[in-house]
């Protein structure tokens, strides 16, 4: 349903929407997709033709080629691909063997590129001689694979077109046997397995299964081939190694042995070992010496301060001290009674004095003999220091020697262990090769094919339509993006922006002056209904209700607007309006002759001054309501006459005297008097014909009308076939069966005033 903005209800009469000027319709998203769709189908009906025969020759043409092509059978072999052949024996494989990574695994990829490679195919050829058998061979000369070669070169010519021609095209080369070979095999793998499909395709099917078995077994020996040449040379590489390896353990060898001859060296770890046993032990030695040195250095610096242990704890100074302290001491006691030179004191000073000098006499003694004792201990130290000098060179002398000694000694040993690895590998190598099996086993061997494996031909008649189908679509909408027409209602809206105000369907067998008054004539028609829908529709351009003054007027000639005119006045006048036809056309004038009209005075006796508007009045009689004014018979200048004062003046008048008034106006295209009509009504309606809506004609035809004033409110669409279409669905429901059919009596008026139809045309008697 339409939506509009506009303050009043929309009238639908016939089911066909009356569309407001002031607003245009909004549609839901799925209408607007739904309309897309329908014009899509609309232009592939109006191209239906190219649609079909190209489809109908993209089909006939798939079939020709597909069944007159020379045949292909493709011959089918499985094989099982394992890193390693059955062991034999335990030893590794001397060729490196990836680990497992799935399909990526580079192992399974080099085995699938060697089953394609150049060397391979050309073994093969060689072998079946497929250069005679095959490729020399001319292939069969029908009709259907010239066609498919000339369709390549025609390809690859316009693929040429699309590449850079500054860059140099070196000339095309034909293919060589191992390129066409190639060609025609295929290495399939199955995921998940180490099973590979093999396949190769010619027009012979027990040549195919044949090459593809020889292939297979070449490839197995060409395996087996690269193994025993890699162990060939494993051995070769194993033996020259081990003579070098031989000759360096001899050579290292005889260096150690002169090496510890010359340095007197036995066995480096027990010399070291034993020198460093005895340098601890000098060490031990050395310390306890050092402390008897420091303890008799210490008691005879004592004795020599008189403050010595060992002179204290002597017997003998002992024993002499106390004779000495006891003489004294009688000395004193005596020398109280007696003089110095009494016999008994000199007696007793003379024994203290005999003591004293045993006493200064055995105390020198003890001296002395703390000194000796220093001085050997001295003497004890001086030597162990020197010794563990001594041993201490000879053990660092003897640590410089076992550093090259090792040296040596390890280069001899690293020879030794790789003179064994080698010796071991060969022999491995030896027994590994004499039981060398291959990895790939023949899963199934190829037959020869028993049906056609190309062409397909059942999936390339399905494609051919396909292809048909589309490329028909596609020329169908291309041809139709380069046709300017308008094809349809739609299409006429979106370009103009402006509603179809009413579309009055093809009138085919009807004659011109029956069709001008069909309105009036046949009021059960879908023409009748159609300009009545139109009259309606009229009524709801402007706010304020019917334009007091339409221009009806065409973007080209002889689109049917006078007659569109005349309707439209008759279609209100059975409303009860009060409407004014006017003949604008003073070029080519045609109203009088529609409705049966004098023409001898009209629109320009009253421009030109001769006649009052009353004058050149025909009131029609017959319509109630309906007023013309013809274009009268004066040769006048239309632009001149038109774009005058008095024809303003008309108007105003007739505004105030009619409900409508009506001009019918000359094409829009190459008629400058219509512009300033225009400027003078107050709507504007385009009438257009649905088979000749031109895009570009129609554009320059609103851009004029709008630059002069804004009152273009619509179109009317003429001679639609679609509503011919549709008039069959209408046509009962126009027609029911209680109404009486008005041309079945010859008799019948057009109006209950006196004057009759006659069947060819309308004779009504003009008015002054």
């Amino acid at each position: 349903m339409f939506i509009t903005n506009s303050a009043k209800l929309p009238l639908v009469v016939n089911n066909e929407p009356l569309i407001l000027n002031a607003a245009l319709p909004l549609l839901q998203d799925n209408r607007m997709q739904s309309a897309s769709l329908a014009e899509v189908w609309q232009k592939l009906w109006r191209n239906k033709w190219w649609v079909i025969l190209t489809f109908l020759g993209m089909v006939l043409l798939t079939a020709y080629i597909t069944f007159n092509i020379q045949p292909t059978y493709r011959a089918a072999a499985t094989l099982q691909i394992e890193k390693e052949g059955a062991k034999v024996v335990n030893y590794g494989n001397v060729t490196p063997i990836s680990t497992d990574m799935g399909e990526q695994d580079p192992f399974f990829r080099t085995q699938y590129e060697q089953l394609k490679s150049r060397k391979l195919a050309e073994k093969v050829i060689n072998d079946l001689d497929l250069k005679t058998r095959l490729f020399d061979r001319p292939p069969p000369k029908t009709l259907g694979h010239s066609v498919v070669t000339a369709i390549k070169q025609l390809l690859s010519k316009f693929l040429n077109l699309f590449k850079s021609k500054e860059v140099h095209q070196a000339p095309e080369q034909p293919q060589d046997d191992v390129t066409k070979f190639l060609k025609n095999l295929y290495v399939e793998p199955i995921e998940r397995t180490h099973l590979v499909k093999v396949f190769y395709e010619s027009p012979d099917p027990v040549l195919s299964a044949q090459i593809l078995n020889t292939l297979i077994d070449t490839f197995i020996k060409q395996n087996l081939s690269t193994q025993t040449e890699t162990d060939t040379y494993a051995k070769d590489f194993l033996e020259d190694e081990m003579e070098k390896a031989r000759d360096r353990l001899t050579m290292q060898e005889a260096k150690l042995v002169e090496y510890a001859k010359q340095n007197g060296i036995l066995e480096v770890n027990n010399s070291q070992a034993t020198q460093e046993r005895k340098l601890g032990e000098l060490y031990t030695s050395l310390g306890e010496a050092e402390r008897n040195r420091i303890q008799a250095e210490s008691q005879y610096i004592q004795a020599q301060r008189g403050n010595v242990r060992e002179v204290l704890n002597n017997s003998v100074v002992a024993s002499l001290k106390q004779n000495l302290a006891t003489l004294e001491a009688e000395y004193r006691e005596k020398s109280q009674l007696f003089k110095p030179a009494y016999p008994d004191m000199i007696r007793l000073q003379e024994q203290i004095q005999a003591l004293r000098g045993q006493l200064s006499a055995e105390q020198g003694n003890v001296h002395q003999s703390l000194e000796a004792d220093f001085k050997a201990a001295k003497k004890l130290e001086d030597d162990l220091k020197r010794e563990v000098a001594a041993y201490k060179g000879e053990l660092v002398n003897l640590r410089d020697k076992s550093i090259e000694y090792n040296a040596l000694k390890r280069e001899v040993e690293t020879s030794r262990n790789l003179y064994d690895g080698l010796l071991q590998r060969l022999k491995e190598v030896n027994v590994a090769s004499n039981a060398n099996t291959s990895n790939i086993k023949v899963v199934d061997t190829a037959v020869a094919p028993t049906t056609i494996f190309k062409p397909n031909k059942a999936l390339n008649l399905v494609l051919g339509s396909l292809l048909g189908l589309m490329l028909g679509t596609a020329l169908a909408l291309l041809r139709d993006s380069f046709n300017q027409n308008i094809n349809n209602v739609a299409e006429l809206q979106q370009l103009s922006g402006l509603p179809v105000l009413g579309t009055i369907p093809a009138a085919h067998g009807m004659s011109e002056r029956k069709l001008a008054t069909v309105a009036a004539n046949d009021l059960g028609s879908s023409l009748a209904e159609a300009y009545r829908v139109t009259a309606a529709n009229l009524r709801f351009v402007l706010p304020e209700g019917v334009p007091k003054v339409t221009l009806v007027t065409s973007v080209n000639p002889a689109e049917g607007k006078s007659t569109t005119a005349v309707n439209i006045a008759l279609s209100q006048a059975q409303m009860g309006m009060k409407v004014l036809l006017i003949d604008a056309d003073l070029r080519r004038p045609t109203l009088h002759g529609k409705l049966g009209l004098s023409n001898q005075k009209g629109l320009s006796n009253f421009l030109v001054g001769q006649m009052e508007i009353t004058q050149v009045t025909q009131a029609v009689r017959e319509a109630k309501g309906l007023y013309v004014i013809t274009a009268g018979n004066l040769a006048v200048d239309p632009v001149r006459m038109l774009s005058s004062e008095a024809m303003a003046r008309m108007l105003k008048l007739a505004e105030q005297h009619f409900d409508s008034v009506i001009i019918d106006a000359p094409p829009v295209t190459g008629f400058a008097e219509t512009l300033y009509i225009a400027s003078l009504a107050e709507a504007t309606v385009l009438v257009t014909d649905e088979n000749r809506m031109h895009r570009k004609r129609t554009l320059k035809a609103i851009e004029q009308l709008r630059r002069i004033k804004q009152n273009l409110v619509g179109f009317i669409m003429v001679r639609s076939e679609q509503e011919a279409l549709d008039e069959r669905y209408y046509q009962r429901y126009r027609k029911p069966r209680s109404m009486p059919n008005v041309n079945a009596n010859p008799d019948n008026d057009l109006f209950q005033h006196g004057v009759r139809v006659k069947r060819k045309g309308l004779n009504l008697a003009s008015a002054a």
